[in-house]
C-alpha cells in the first residue's frame, strides 16, 4: 500500500500542474481575442474627417475647408469668398485623437500672412472648439467655431478665384501750354500797327510820291 501511495503522489502534481498551465494559456488566449477585438471595433468606430466643411464663426462669412484623413494626420485647404471684398486661400493641416480634433489653417490675406490654429471636439458630424489667430508674430484675434460637414465628396472642391491685382497706368505727361497774357497782346496789336504795308494805300499816294492821301504814322518806307 505504501508503494502504491508513493507511485501515485508524484502523478497527481504532474496533472495538476498541467492543468493550471492549460487553464492560463486558456486565459492569455482569450485575453488576446479580447484585445484584438476592442481594437477591431476602435478602428471600425473610428473619427472619419475627410469631408467639406463650412466653418463659421471666424470670417464675417462662412470659411470652406476641405480635410482628407490619413490615420490620424489630418490634411487640407481652406477657402474664402465673400459676396464683397478680397477672397484667399489657404492650408490646413491636423490630427485627431478619439474625438479631440486639432487644427492649423494658414492663409494669405491680401498680401499678409495669418495663421488660426483651432482645438475642438467631434460630435454628431459637428466639430465645436476655440480658435486663435496670429499674424506677424502677435496674436490679433480669437474666438469660437463651429465646423459642419456639408459633403463626403472632397475630390469636388476647388480653389477661389483670386483677382489679379490691376496694373497702375502712368499718368499721362503735363502739356506745357503758353498762356498769353492782356499785355503781351497788347504788345504784339502795337508792334503789328507800327508796321504797315503801305502798297494797300499805292491808290492814295499823289503824282511825285505825295503821301498825304495815307492816313498820319502810316508813311516812312516809299513802295519797291
Amino acid at each position: 500500500m505504501l508503494l502504491v501511495f508513493l507511485c501515485a503522489g508524484p502523478s497527481l502534481g504532474v496533472v495538476e500542474n498541467a492543468t493550471a498551465e492549460a487553464e492560463n494559456a486558456t486565459i492569455v488566449d482569450a485575453a488576446a481575442a479580447s484585445t484584438n477585438e476592442s481594437a477591431a471595433q476602435m478602428a471600425e468606430s473610428a473619427i472619419n474627417l475627410s469631408y467639406i466643411w463650412s466653418v463659421s464663426n471666424i470670417e464675417a462669412g462662412p470659411i470652406t475647408m476641405v480635410i482628407n484623413q490619413d490615420g490620424s494626420e489630418l490634411l487640407g485647404q481652406a477657402k474664402y469668398e465673400p459676396e464683397s471684398g478680397a477672397a484667399w486661400n489657404g492650408d490646413v493641416t491636423g490630427s485627431v485623437s478619439g474625438s479631440d480634433v486639432d487644427l492649423t489653417m494658414t492663409a494669405q490675406k491680401e498680401g499678409v500672412l495669418f495663421t488660426t490654429k483651432m482645438t475642438g471636439k467631434y460630435a454628431s458630424d459637428t466639430i465645436t472648439g476655440n480658435w486663435t489667430q496670429f499674424s506677424g508674430g502677435k496674436k490679433v484675434g480669437n474666438g469660437t467655431f463651429m465646423a459642419i460637414w456639408v459633403s463626403p465628396d472632397t475630390a469636388s472642391y476647388t480653389p477661389a478665384v483670386i483677382a489679379e491685382p490691376k496694373a497702375e497706368t502712368p499718368a499721362p505727361a503735363e502739356e506745357k501750354t503758353v498762356v498769353q497774357t492782356e499785355e503781351n497782346k497788347s504788345e504784339t496789336t502795337d508792334s503789328k500797327s507800327r508796321f504797315v504795308d503801305v502798297h494797300q494805300y499805292k491808290d492814295k499816294i499823289g503824282p511825285g510820291g505825295d503821301l498825304s492821301g495815307i492816313p498820319p504814322g502810316m508813311g516812312g518806307s516809299g513802295l519797291n
